[in-house]
Formats: C-alpha cells, sequence, structure tokens
C-alpha cells in the first residue's frame, strides 16, 4: 500500500511545474478553408470576393479549370445559406459586412456536402441574422 505522503508529495510536484499554470483551452488552430468574421473585417475592400483575395489566394486558384479538363470540369459554386448562388465571381456581389463565415470545400467534400457536379468544389457563405 502506498503511502499517503508519498501520494502528497507527487500530487505537489505535479502542482508546481511549469505546465500546471498553463491553461487546459487549447489554443484555436487556423483552418485554410474557413474566413470568420474577425478575419473579414481586417480586409481592405467591401467584398466577399476581396475579402477572398486578400485572405486565401489559393481560393481562387482552385476555382479555374485546368487547361486540359475545361469543358468538362464545370465551375466552382457558391452556396449562400444553402441556397445555389453562383461561380466564384458571384462573390463580388456580396458585401462582407452581412456575412458571418466563407468556407471552401475541396471537389469531394462539396459533392458529399451539396450533391453531385462540384468537380472544382464549392464556397459556402453564411450571412448574418438580420
Amino acid at each position: 500500500m502506498r503511502s499517503p505522503l508519498l501520494i502528497a508529495a507527487v500530487f505537489l510536484a505535479a502542482c508546481s511545474s511549469p505546465n500546471a499554470a498553463r491553461s487546459e483551452s487549447p489554443t484555436p488552430s487556423h483552418d485554410p478553408d474557413l474566413i470568420v468574421a474577425d478575419e473579414l473585417a481586417r480586409t481592405t475592400g467591401s467584398t466577399v470576393f476581396d475579402a477572398v483575395r486578400q485572405l486565401r489566394p489559393n481560393w481562387e486558384m482552385r476555382a479555374q479549370p485546368t487547361a486540359m479538363m475545361r469543358q468538362n470540369q464545370g465551375q466552382l459554386i457558391v452556396y449562400v445559406d444553402g441556397t445555389r448562388y453562383g461561380g466564384f465571381d458571384s462573390l463580388r456581389l456580396l458585401k462582407w459586412r452581412s456575412v458571418s463565415t466563407v468556407r471552401y470545400y475541396s471537389p469531394g467534400s462539396a459533392e458529399a456536402q451539396f450533391g453531385p457536379g462540384h468537380l472544382l468544389g464549392a464556397i459556402e457563405v453564411k450571412t448574418l441574422p438580420h
């Protein structure tokens, strides 16, 4: 049987370690497929298109069909609050001040989320409640 003194000594040593003072809450990780309102507020320009170009320029590159497959790939599809809205350029019509999040979906994730026909992926925009 272990001595209560030994258990207390181990407990006190653990509490006095430098790691004990750290907060247990994890630091949020940067999600390359998500833009939140705080990030949008730090951009120049007024549209979601401007914000995406500044914050996640690779999304625009992903939206471009490859030269060899241009006819068969279609376009990246934008959804606003779950409703199909248009292609990547339709982000020019949305003011970022009315948006809570913008999320990029890879082609596979887009097809799982929205159905077939998303060979270049999708962007989902969620607006702020009115």
